[in-house]
């Protein structure tokens, strides 16, 4: 890094050469074959083949493994089987001598984009860049496959995403070199062999194919078809069975509609009827809520009006209240001053009786006073019967009295 009018400057080295490539065309139809019965899963393996004369990256020969991770969008597999392939061409080298042949090595990534075409994902960016920088120079390429849709694309960089070519088809070998791609199918078959299928589920021998199969090798594309058409067989066995279920279901509910049908119509019918029943209810009802509103009208004024006449009727009862408590008060103080009239009259009568009694009085003699107290004393001591008298209820009280009385009587 070096600085230039007070600006930071970095040296960049010169850019990465993109090797050109050159793909088996049967190495493209042996993958699609593998991989179409998985679906829509996605899968990934490793092409292997080596550098030629012209500087060419050549795919001859493959294989995938077992997938660590697997979907419709996403598959991975672990590191260690670049070691096994790396490892599986430096046997293969080390077997067949050959100072001027050219080297077995890694060669490439491949991997299938089931039914969504082939491009280069943010994802495959970053491993194909990851991939390609652990190879010497960066020679390695990346092949997509689409077995789907039966498309193919051959990547040169990792820049272009979009960007891509075909196979070139059949790849022709020295017998030397021939020999060496023997040596390394057969030592990847001994790993099958030791480790099952599971851990190496195909190797893709290219345009190998037909001498491996001659010279009495497994054929997993071969296998993978059977299986394939085995199971497409089945499934339409299946299918045509599930077909005759379906027609006999589809025939029954067919039937269950049709008299679903029948009775729907019955309950159709019958809802008609209801619903112009309800229809005539809802219009008499209609009218008999006007009559009730306009009742209601007269009603509310009714109320109205005898608010009025309440109000009119509480003042006129405030007024009677007033004039019955004015009345009251007025006729308590007549009581009040007649009473005092009749006190007084009362009094004076009463004054004017004693002095009556007091003139009458005057006029009785000592000797008569005398023979008056004489006579009362003889009737209180008893001498004199009063039961003798007319009325027999006298008390001595009153017979005094009647004596007193006779005795004034006579003296007037």
């Amino acid at each position: 890094m070096s600085k230039k009018n007070g600006k930071a400057k970095f040296a960049f080295g010169p850019k990465t050469k993109d090797y050109p490539a050159i793909v088996c065309t049967d190495l493209i139809s042996q993958s699609e074959a593998f991989t179409a019965p998985r679906g829509r899963v996605e899968m990934g393996g490793l092409l292997l083949g080596h550098v030629d004369e012209n500087g060419n990256n050549v795919a001859v020969c493959g294989f995938f493994p077992k997938q660590t991770e697997e979907n419709s969008g996403y598959c991975e597999f672990g590191g260690m089987y670049n070691a096994i392939a790396a490892a599986a061409c430096d046997y293969a080298n080390d077997t067949v001598k050959g100072e001027k042949m050219p080297k077995l090595r890694i060669i490439g990534w491949i991997h299938t984009h089931p039914n969504i075409g082939i491009f280069l994902s943010a994802i495959d960016v970053n491993t194909y860049r990851m991939l390609r920088n652990q190879c010497h120079n960066r020679r390695f390429m990346a092949v997509v496959v689409d077995p789907l849709k039966g498309e193919h694309g051959v990547f040169l960089t990792e820049r272009e995403s979009k960007t891509f070519s075909d196979a070139d088809g059949i790849i022709s070998l020295s017998q030397e070199l021939e020999a060496r791609y023997h040596i390394l199918l057969d030592r990847l078959r001994s790993i099958q062999k030791e480790r099952g299928l599971d851990f190496l589920p195909c190797i893709l021998p290219g345009h190998l194919r037909g001498k491996r199969n001659a010279m009495g090798d497994r054929d997993d594309i071969e296998i993978e078809l059977q299986k394939g058409f085995f199971q497409l067989k089945k499934q339409i066995v299946q299918l045509n069975s599930n077909s005759n279920q379906n027609a006999s279901d589809e025939k029954q509910r067919m039937a269950n509609l049709h008299n679903e049908l029948d009775i729907l119509k019955k309950e159709n019918q019958t809802l008609k009827h209801d619903s112009h029943a309800m229809l005539d209810k809802h219009t008499h009802a209609i009218k008999r809520i006007n009559k009730l509103e306009e009742r209601l009208l007269i009603v509310e004024k009714l109320i109205s009006d005898l608010k009025k006449l309440q109000s009119e009727l509480n003042n006129t009862m405030k007024n009677i209240h007033n004039d019955v408590k004015q009345t009251m008060i007025t006729v308590q103080q007549e009581i009040k001053h007649s009473q005092l009239q009749t006190k007084n009259e009362t009094i004076d009568g009463v004054k004017a009786a004693i002095r009556g009694a007091r003139v009458k009085a005057k006029m009785y003699t000592d000797t008569q006073l005398e023979e008056l107290r004489k006579e009362l004393h003889v009737i209180i001591n008893g001498d004199i019967n009063i039961t003798t008298d007319k009325s027999a209820n006298h008390t001595p009280q009153i017979a005094i009295l009647k004596v007193q009385h006779k005795k004034l009587n006579g003296k007037e």
